[in-house]
């Protein structure tokens, strides 16, 4: 795994305290009323994260919010991603919604079809400058919406077509991606769009516009009781998919690794009616071990996180705890899934007293708490900190 060292007194100075990742969502409908979720790993359900609402079609998260599209109120709520702070009333619309994407930048798009015709609706990030018919899709009817950093793209389940258009709206092309069959739920990461098929599978094509697998994930839903994928979403861990059996009592949640291996289509049992679902990256930091340079009074933390992301070392963790020592901040750019070092250097008081001791005693020994933190790339990427207690010795080399 290639990494990039590079300074990080900027990035981790705006870290979310307690912190919520870790998680896939989903709205319940027919006849829905609330956003669900659980943790990535399948456990955790809570079919009543979010309660309240009508007929909520599509849910999307960012690294401080959870968003809906209400179909049955016509509206977007927001709510902060531990359920609290719920805005119903977030963006009130004209018309109703059916699946939602946030970006980083560009901020939130929704679809919605209406007399045989497909728009798409955006408003900024804050749910200002709201414009519901900001694309004309030229699709006729759409079931799933996703974005990324240049385009914002919809499944059209009529034509069997993945249609984009730049974030900006101008220019869409409803014939992006043409694909044998198609049911419900669309999802993108930085090289592939994923789509739920018809004939009950999770289909997978190139975002540079390449042949589609429409079996990448072949029997997602494997048996007559099961109706076929009704929402997809992926992380840089896994692929989600739900599936809405309703009255034959087959509702699920699945997941297989990123590459298509390992399909469970019954990850998570007892859910209500999962539709158009969401995903976060996970946040898991793992340290295997700290080796300490007496020769230069330092030490080493060895530790992997499971995708990509930025990792760094710092004073002070998502609680905004002072940390007693004083240490370099230091960072690393990781492009997936690695093992990854990172350098306890002294600086200030700490550095002071070490070398003190030293020039004293011809060695040294402080104590030191840091944060080992991980900031998971995309729009999800929710910071976690944490804490690591050492000891940075140093001793003289003795003259012979």
């Amino acid at each position: 795994m290639i990494v990039t060292l590079l300074t990080a007194v900027i990035l981790l100075l705006l870290l979310v305290k307690d912190a919520k990742g870790n998680f896939v969502y989903w709205t319940n409908q027919l006849p829905g009323t609330t956003v669900a979720r659980a943790k990535i790993n399948g456990t955790g359900l809570n079919d009543n994260f979010i309660p309240g609402l009508l007929n909520p079609e599509g849910v999307a998260v960012d690294s401080k919010f959870i968003y809906w599209a209400e179909f049955g109120m016509s509206r977007i709520g927001r709510a902060n991603l531990d359920g609290s702070g719920v805005n119903l009333n977030f963006i009130n619309l004209p018309g109703a919604p059916l699946g939602i994407a946030v970006t980083a930048n560009n901020g939130i798009y929704w679809i919605r079809n209406i007399a045989g015709s497909a728009y798409i609706g955006h408003a900024n990030i804050d749910g200002s400058g709201v414009d519901d018919n900001f694309i004309t899709t030229g699709s006729t009817n759409a079931c799933g919406i996703a974005a990324d950093q240049s385009f914002v793209y919809w499944l059209d389940n009529n034509g069997n077509k993945i249609g984009r258009a730049p974030l900006t709206g101008s220019s869409p092309d409803p014939n992006f991606i043409t694909v044998p069959d198609s049911r419900c739920g669309l999802a993108v990461d930085s090289n592939f769009l994923y789509w739920g098929g018809a004939s009950k599978n999770v289909g997978r094509a190139p975002v540079a516009d390449g042949t589609a697998d429409p079996n990448f994930i072949a029997a997602a839903t494997p048996t007559s009781t099961f109706v076929g994928p009704s929402g997809v979403a992926v992380n840089p861990q896994y692929v989600f998919w739900g599936d809405d059996g309703h009255s034959l009592g087959s509702n699920l949640i699945g997941r297989a690794n990123i590459n298509g291996s390992s399909p469970n289509p019954s990850l998570i049992s007892g859910v209500a009616s999962p539709f158009l679902l969401a995903a976060a990256p996970s946040n898991k930091i793992t340290i295997n071990s700290i080796t300490r340079k007496k020769k230069k009074g330092t030490a080493i933390i060895n530790a992997k996180v499971p995708g990509p992301g930025q990792v760094s070392i710092t004073n002070t963790g998502t609680e905004d705890v002072a940390a007693t020592a004083n240490v370099k901040l230091i960072g690393l750019t990781l492009t997936g899934a690695s093992s990854f070092k990172l350098p306890v250097k002294p600086k200030g008081k700490t550095a002071k007293k070490l070398k003190k001791q030293v020039k004293r005693k011809g060695k040294g020994k402080v104590k030191v708490k840091a944060f080992v933190t991980f900031v998971p790339a995309g729009v999800a990427g929710v910071s976690n900190s944490l804490p690591v207690k050492t000891s940075l010795v140093k001793q003289l080399k003795r003259k012979k």
